[in-house]
């Protein structure tokens, strides 16, 4: 059953704006060292230690799979495969289901704005391309071009727009995930980490998916990691807005980390952080 926000073993899970978000890379959390990457089955294995550490919620850096078995994931090759490196679908649906048993909630990093660069069996999929771009799935014109290759999907093609749907939807319903954090949406919303205008596809894309999210599973969460600090993502579609719940603040790091490493208590200053 989906997550339902209650008492799990005792354990009572707070509400969003509660939350304590673990930002998780699996090849890394609990790996052996010199070995292989670290899996699902070996995370699942530490979710005691995140709940007496005070986390009540995971969020998965991107586990699609991705060229060879060591990345932080945000190199997607197939987006519908659960890297195999970390042990593939049913391992993923046992670590969510580990950690709901203990009253964790489980978001994962999923990542539109590019594909790839690399093993991209979508890259000129049917033969065709211009401009000696991607062909049918990507931008084949000035709109592909992101900080990370000439791999923009293409927002505009209504297949496209519904393979990514379908992505995000497939993530929520069959692996039961309480929520999504968008890789990146500014380089869904504009061209060329914005550097290159506005994308009005992406923008489309954007509210697409979220108003499919808030009528089919209203109580789950969308957080657009933009670090722009622009209004309209978490403003409704309805005004305008792209629907997200929320998203980073991408000032929030500078206090925090200068209030960890102060060497001493008179050098933090906790005004700043609050």
């Amino acid at each position: 059953t989906d997550f339902d926000w209650g008492d799990h073993n005792g354990y009572k899970t707070p509400a969003w704006n509660e939350m304590v978000v673990y930002e998780m890379h699996l090849g890394t959390f609990n790996d052996t060292a010199g070995g292989g990457p670290g899996n699902l089955n070996k995370a699942i294995e530490r979710l005691d230690y995140l709940r007496l550490l005070g986390i009540n919620a995971v969020q998965l850096m991107p586990l699609s799979e991705f060229a060879w078995d060591f990345s932080w994931g945000y190199n997607p090759a197939h987006l519908f495969a659960v890297e195999s490196a970390y042990g593939g679908p049913q391992a993923l649906k046992e670590f969510v289901k580990g950690a709901h048993d203990k009253g964790i909630a489980v978001l994962l990093d999923v990542v539109y704005n590019h594909l790839g660069p690399s093993d991209l069996d979508l890259w000129r999929f049917d033969g065709w391309n211009q401009h000696g771009k991607g062909g049918i799935y990507f931008y084949n014109d000035r709109r592909s071009k992101t900080p990370w290759g000439d791999t923009r999907p293409d927002y505009g093609r209504p297949e496209v727009r519904q393979f990514l749907r379908d992505n995000a939807m497939m993530w929520l319903d069959e692996f039961r995930m309480d929520g999504l954090r968008w890789d990146s949406t500014v380089n869904i919303r504009t061209i060329n980490n914005g550097n290159g205008g506005d994308l009005s596809d992406g923008w489309h894309l954007m509210k697409w998916i979220n108003d499919e999210i808030n009528e089919t599973s209203p109580w789950k969460i969308s957080i657009a990691e933009d670090l722009q600090g622009n209004a309209w993502l978490t403003k409704s579609t309805g005004d305008g807005g792209s629907g997200f719940d929320a998203q980073w603040a991408a000032d929030f790091v500078h206090p925090l980390r200068r209030a960890i490493i102060a060497r001493d208590d008179a050098s933090r200053d906790c005004h700043a952080l609050s």
